[in-house]
């Protein structure tokens, strides 16, 4: 068997959620020492981020990269997410789109995966709406995000039904088929 691969990632939430939705799959989590990079192309974000954590780690591994693309805003944050929701919180998203009728966003789930010889990625997106308040218990964008056919955000759905339906679960779930497929083509 080989060795796990490495999760680029310093974030507990990402870890835990990985770990359930990637097993039997096997990692190891480590962080980068260098600056992530930044920007509003979420692909390019992740290939950078890919390239970067490859260059220094030199194992096998696979970056996460989700943003909320909200349409009032020309589909910011987008990317920028991450820096974006650190300068302003949940309150000042919402304060943001106060005046703003059309509360529609998209959640994209990018991983990039690299082997060491070639760059893979797995995508997931999911429709939703901003929410007037937050509900539930994270202190992240998807206590305001409330997916499309469902009347409670992300983060007030039970964990394994918010597995299910975010787009992190289902990009996973195409990681996950793609390991299974390259572990059987070892043998």
């Amino acid at each position: 068997m080989s060795k796990p691969m490495r999760f680029v990632t310093s974030n507990p939430q990402k870890i835990s959620e990985y770990e359930q939705l990637l097993a039997p799959h096997q990692f190891i989590p480590v962080r980068l020492n260098v600056r992530q990079p930044q920007g509003d192309n979420q692909r390019e974000v992740v290939r950078c981020k890919l390239l970067l954590a490859y260059t220094e780690k030199r194992a096998r591994l696979f970056v996460d990269h989700t943003g909320i693309s909200v349409v009032a805003w020309n589909g910011l944050p987008g990317g920028m997410t991450r820096e974006i929701w650190g300068q302003l919180g949940i309150a000042g998203f919402l304060r943001l789109l106060q005046c703003d009728v059309n509360r529609q966003a998209t959640v994209r789930t990018i991983i990039g995966y690299c082997d060491g010889r070639q760059i893979y990625t797995f995508e997931a997106e999911l429709e939703g709406v901003i929410a007037a308040e937050p509900d539930g218990l994270a202190n992240t964008w998807e206590s305001i995000f409330i997916p499309a056919g469902y009347d409670r955000t992300l983060a007030a759905l039970p964990l394994e039904e918010k597995l299910q339906i975010s787009t992190r679960g289902q990009a996973a779930q195409k990681f996950k088929e793609f390991l299974s497929q390259q572990a059987v083509r070892i043998w």
